[in-house]
This record gives structure tokens, sequence and C-alpha cells, in this order.
């Protein structure tokens, strides 16, 4: 195997195992790390260039409990050492949507690469969204969907799992090739 390879397969390899952390230890991130992470953000691409997005940056144990307590799937906030919290401009909502999960995506990766965990939480109703403005001061021209907590994952519990179970539909359901429903011999 090449070292092209074995690098490629080394990257599939971690994409297809990472996974979201909800607990995590009682130890703060590195501020460099921060700051890179800081800068993976700052660097992902974004619709047409726009760049729709400013962070507010947590490490306050009582906001991040504040957070957890903002949104319905949001608990798991309160046990990390931080949380990124993603502001959108608001203008383009269908583009920004995507650009949002591009972001979240690459950051949860950017961690994982300092054996950090991450996991997002979403602000999804009108009265979360609010709260959460509220405990940050954030103005109301910007929209405020999800922040992604970050910490040293906590091993010595199974992960809870999420009810859907955590294999994968197998490629031979869902790819077609050349047309819809034309599957590979």
């Amino acid at each position: 195997m090449s070292t092209t390879q074995s690098a490629s397969n080394e990257t599939t390899t971690a994409l297809k195992k990472l996974r979201q952390s909800r607990r995590f230890l009682n130890r703060p991130i590195e501020p460099e790390i921060v700051q890179e992470l800081l800068e993976v953000a700052r660097w992902t691409g974004s619709s047409k260039n726009t760049q729709p997005w400013e962070f507010v940056v947590v490490d306050d144990p009582d906001v991040l409990r504040q957070l957890a307590e903002a949104g319905a799937y949001t608990q798991f906030i309160e046990g990390s050492a931080l949380a990124i919290v993603i502001l959108l401009d608001g203008a383009a909502p269908r583009s920004e949507a995507y650009d949002e999960g591009r972001l979240s995506e690459r950051l949860m990766i950017a961690a994982d690469s300092f054996g950090i965990g991450s996991g997002t939480g979403w602000f999804s109703t009108p009265d979360a969204k609010q709260r959460v403005r509220e405990i940050l001061g954030i103005p109301e021209n910007k929209d405020v969907w999800q922040a992604v907590a970050f910490g040293y994952p906590d091993t010595s519990q199974p992960q809870r799992s999420s009810g859907v179970g955590g294999g994968r539909r197998p490629l031979s359901e869902l790819v077609s090739y050349g047309r819809y429903g034309q599957r590979k011999q």
C-alpha cells in the first residue's frame, strides 16, 4: 500500500468513526486548541463565500448550564469544557443552513484530531433561540440555531445509545448507478 493510500485510509477510517460526544471529563481545553478550532471555523467554505457567521465561545460553567437548559436536546452542553455558539446573518436561510452544517462538521472533525469530543446542540424553537439571545446578549438581527460543545471524552461509561441503532444501511440500499433504482450487480 502506498503512503497516499495509507493516509487516505486513516482519514476515511477516522471520518467513519466520528460520533457525537455527550459525556466529558472535567478538564479544560488548551487555549491554543480553541484558537485552532476557531481558525478552522473561519476558513470553512460558505455559499458564495458569504461567511455568514460569528461565534460566541462560552466556557463559564454557569453559562454552559443555562445553554443546556435552553433547548430540548442540549442538556449535555452543561458537562462540556466549552461551547461555540454559531450566529448566522439570517439573510439567506437555506444556504446558511447548509453552511452551518459544513461548519459544525468541520469543527467536530478538527476537535477529533486533537482527541477532543464534540456534539451539536440545537436551539430549534423560537423560545429556545430567544433564551440563548438573552443569555449571550445576541442581537435580534442574528439567527442562532446551534452550539457545538467540546470536551475531552469521558470513556469510563459507554455513550448513551441514540435509540436509532448504531449501524448503517448497506450501500446496496442507498446507491443507484446511472439511474434511480439501478443497483450494482
